[in-house]
C-alpha cells in the first residue's frame, strides 16, 4: 500500500513539473504584455495554437528536428503577434481607449484568429495532427519514466525565465520595456522609443507562447482550439504571479501544474473526486487570490523568501 502510494506520488509529481513547464512558456508572455501594455489579452492562447501548428508542420519536412520546430514556432507567432499590435492594439492605444474597450477587442481578435485557423486547418484536413517526432524514454525516477521531452521541456522553461529576467536587467531594450511598464507615459516624454520597445514585446510574447504550443502540441494534439482550452490556467497563472512578476509567473505556473495533477490526483484518489472537475480547479485559484489576495501569491512569497535569508544572514553574523 505504501509503495503503491509513493509510486503514484512521484507519478503525479513529475507530470505535474512536466504540465507546470509548459504553464510557465505559455505565461510568461501574457506577463510581459501586461507589465508593458497592461493589457489583459484574452487573445494571448491563441498563439500557442499557433505555435503549435507551425511545429507541426515543419516536423512534416523535417521530422524530430525540435529546434527548427521550436524556433519556427517562436518566429511565426511573434511576428503574428506584432501584425496584430499594428493592425488593432497600437490604433486603439493611440487613440487612448479605454482598457476595457481593448479587453473586449482582445476577444475579438482571439475569435477571429481561432476561426480562421479552424477554415484553414478544415480546408487543410489537419482539424486534428500531431507533430513527427518521437517520444523516447530516457530514464526513470523509481518506476515513473522520463522522456526525452521531458527533458526538454523543463530546462527551457528555466533557462528561458532567466533569459528573459537577464534581457529585462541587463539590455539597454529591456531596461526600456522596465521603464515602459513603471510608467508609460513618462517613458513617451523621456524619449524611450515605444515603436521599437513595444513591437518588440509582442515578438517575445507571442514567441514564447508559440514555443509553449508546440510542446503542449505534441503532448495531447493540435486542433484549432489547442490554446483557448488553456486561456483559463494562463490567467491562474499570471494572476497567482501578481499579474507582472516574471519571478511569479515561474511559481505560479508550476503551483497551477501541481493543483491540476498532484492534488487533483489526491483527490480522485482520496475522495472519489472525478476527473471531470479538473477544469474549475485554476477557476478557483482565481477566485480565491482575487478574493484574498488580489497582489498575487509570489509577492507574500518572494517577502517571506527575502526575509527568512535576511534571518539567516542575521544568525551567522550573531554566531560569529
Amino acid at each position: 500500500m505504501t509503495s503503491h502510494l509513493l509510486e503514484w506520488l512521484v507519478d503525479s509529481i513529475v507530470l505535474s513539473i512536466f504540465i507546470g513547464s509548459i504553464y510557465v512558456l505559455a505565461s510568461l508572455g501574457l506577463t510581459l504584455t501586461l507589465a508593458v501594455v497592461k493589457l489583459p489579452n484574452f487573445a494571448h492562447a491563441e498563439f500557442l495554437t499557433i505555435g503549435a501548428y507551425t511545429g507541426a508542420l515543419i516536423s512534416s519536412s523535417f521530422p524530430e528536428n525540435f529546434l527548427l520546430m521550436g524556433v519556427g514556432a517562436f518566429v511565426v507567432s511573434g511576428l503574428i503577434a506584432v501584425v496584430i499590435h499594428f493592425l488593432v492594439y497600437k490604433p486603439m492605444m493611440d487613440r487612448k481607449i479605454s482598457i476595457y474597450t481593448m479587453v473586449l477587442a482582445s476577444f475579438a481578435v482571439a475569435t477571429f484568429v481561432r476561426y480562421g485557423v479552424f477554415s484553414w486547418a478544415s480546408i487543410s484536413n489537419l482539424l486534428s495532427t500531431h507533430p513527427s517526432v518521437s517520444i523516447v524514454v530516457v530514464g526513470s525516477i523509481g518506476t515513473t519514466p522520463i522522456t526525452n521531452i521531458y527533458e526538454i521541456v523543463v530546462p527551457l522553461a528555466l533557462v528561458l525565465s532567466a533569459v528573459v529576467g537577464l534581457f529585462l536587467t541587463v539590455t539597454r531594450l529591456g531596461k526600456s520595456m522596465r521603464a515602459v511598464a513603471s510608467n508609460f507615459e513618462l517613458a513617451r516624454v523621456t524619449g524611450i522609443r515605444l515603436s521599437v520597445v513595444v513591437p518588440f514585446m509582442w515578438v517575445i510574447a507571442g514567441g514564447l507562447a508559440g514555443l509553449g504550443g508546440v510542446f503542449l502540441g505534441i503532448y495531447t494534439a493540435v486542433t484549432p482550439v489547442l490554446g483557448s482550452s488553456l486561456l483559463l490556467q494562463i490567467f491562474a497563472v499570471v494572476i497567482i504571479a501578481g499579474l507582472t512578476s516574471m519571478s511569479g509567473t515561474i511559481i505560479g505556473g508550476y503551483i497551477v501544474g501541481f493543483a491540476e495533477n498532484t492534488v487533483m490526483a489526491a483527490l480522485n484518489n482520496f475522495f472519489g473526486v472525478p476527473f471531470t472537475f479538473e477544469p474549475l480547479l485554476p477557476f478557483a485559484m482565481i477566485l480565491v487570490v482575487l478574493m484574498f489576495r488580489p497582489t498575487g501569491l509570489t509577492p507574500n512569497m518572494m517577502s517571506g523568501i527575502a526575509y527568512a535569508r535576511r534571518w539567516l544572514n542575521r544568525s551567522k553574523n550573531e554566531g560569529t
